[in-house]
C-alpha cells in the first residue's frame, strides 16, 4: 500500500507538470572533426565542405522557406557566420533549390551557438529540418541538450521534448538524466525560477516512456539530485517523493550520488536519523560512483557507449 501511494504521488507530480507544460508550451522564453567539436566562440569558422556557394548569396537578400532574408545583415547577438549558414540552409530548403543542405549543418550551428538568439534560430532551423524530413539522430538530440546546458537556456530543449511529433527528437537516457541534473543546478542558482525549473525536471522525467525509455537508476538519481540542489521545503518534499518511490522497490533504482545528496540535505536539516538511513542504504546496495565518461556516438549518430558505467 505504501509503495502504491508513493508511486501515485510521483506519477501525479510528473503528469501534472507535463499537462501544465503542454498547455503553455508555446510560451516565450524568459529571458565538426567530431560532431561535438566546438569552434571559437567569437568567430565561427565554416568548414570548407559546408560553405555556401558564392552564387547562393550573391544578391544579398535571399529567398528562403521563411521569406526573404538578408544574408549580410545578422540580427543582434548572432554571429555573421551562423547567420550566413542559417540563411543559406533555409534557401536550400526551397522546393526549387538544386542544392540540398549539408546534413551536418545543424550540428555545426548548435556547436557554435553561444547566445540565446543563436539557439532561437537553431530551433527555427530544426523545425524546418523536420518539415522537410531531414534526419534527426540521437547525436543531434544530445548536441541540442549540450548547447542548451552550455548557454543556460533550457526552454528550447524542453519545448522540443514536449512535442515529439513536430521535432522528432531521439533522446537517450544519458542525455535526459544529464539534462534533469542541469535543471536542478539552474534552479539552485535562480530562486525566482526554481519551482518552474523543477517542474521542467519532472516533465522530462515523465517523458521517458513517451520516447520508449525506461526509468533507470540514473533517471531517478538525476531527479533526486535535481531536487536536492534547491534549498526549499517544496524541493525537499519532491526529493522525498521521488526517492521513496524507487526505494520502495525490491531492488531500488538509485545512484550513489543521489543517496549522498539525500544524506547531505538531511544533515543540513538536522535530521541525523534520515542521514544515517541513506548512508546505510548506500552500503547495503553496494553502489559505486557513476562513471564520468562522455557518451559516444557512431557516424550515423547512434549512441555506441553511454556516459554512465
Amino acid at each position: 500500500m505504501h509503495t502504491a501511494s508513493v508511486l501515485y504521488r510521483t506519477r501525479a507530480l510528473a503528469t501534472t507538470a507535463v499537462r501544465r507544460a503542454l498547455a503553455v508550451s508555446g510560451r516565450s522564453a524568459t529571458r565538426p572533426t567530431s560532431i561535438f567539436t566546438r569552434f571559437n566562440s567569437t568567430e565561427a569558422v565554416i568548414p570548407k565542405s559546408m560553405q555556401p556557394r558564392a552564387e547562393e548569396l550573391a544578391a544579398g537578400t535571399v529567398k528562403t522557406v521563411l521569406g526573404d532574408l538578408d544574408a549580410n545583415a545578422p540580427p543582434a547577438h548572432i554571429k555573421p557566420e551562423l547567420w550566413t549558414m542559417y540563411v543559406a540552409t533555409l534557401h536550400r530548403l526551397n522546393p526549387d533549390s538544386t542544392w540540398p543542405p549539408k546534413r551536418r549543418v545543424l550540428h555545426w550551428v548548435l556547436n557554435n551557438a553561444d547566445t540565446r538568439e543563436e539557439l532561437d534560430i537553431a530551433l527555427q532551423l530544426t523545425e524546418q529540418w523536420r518539415m522537410h524530413m531531414l534526419p534527426i539522430t540521437q547525436a543531434t538530440t544530445h548536441i541540442w541538450a549540450q548547447a542548451c546546458m552550455r548557454i543556460k537556456y533550457p526552454e528550447p530543449f524542453v519545448k522540443m521534448l514536449l512535442d515529439r511529433w513536430k521535432y522528432r527528437q531521439l533522446p537517450v537516457t544519458y542525455t535526459l538524466a544529464r539534462f534533469i541534473k542541469f535543471l536542478g543546478e539552474m534552479a539552485a542558482q535562480d530562486g525566482d525560477l526554481a519551482e518552474q525549473l523543477l517542474d521542467d525536471a519532472f516533465r522530462v522525467f515523465a517523458l521517458y516512456p513517451y520516447y520508449g525509455l525506461s526509468h533507470d537508476a540514473y533517471a531517478y538519481g538525476a531527479l533526486v539530485e535535481a531536487c536536492c540542489e534547491v534549498n526549499s521545503e517544496e524541493a525537499w518534499r519532491r526529493a522525498l517523493i521521488a526517492s521513496e518511490e524507487t526505494l520502495a522497490y525490491e531492488t531500488p533504482l538509485i545512484t550513489l550520488e543521489a543517496l549522498q545528496a539525500l544524506e547531505k540535505r538531511s544533515a543540513e536539516r538536522n535530521e541525523p536519523e534520515m542521514a544515517q538511513r541513506y548512508r546505510d542504504l548506500a552500503k547495503q546496495l553496494e553502489l559505486k560512483p557513476a562513471g564520468k565518461n562522455a557518451a559516444q556516438f557512431d557516424e550515423e549518430g547512434n549512441m555506441t557507449s553511454p556516459g554512465f558505467d
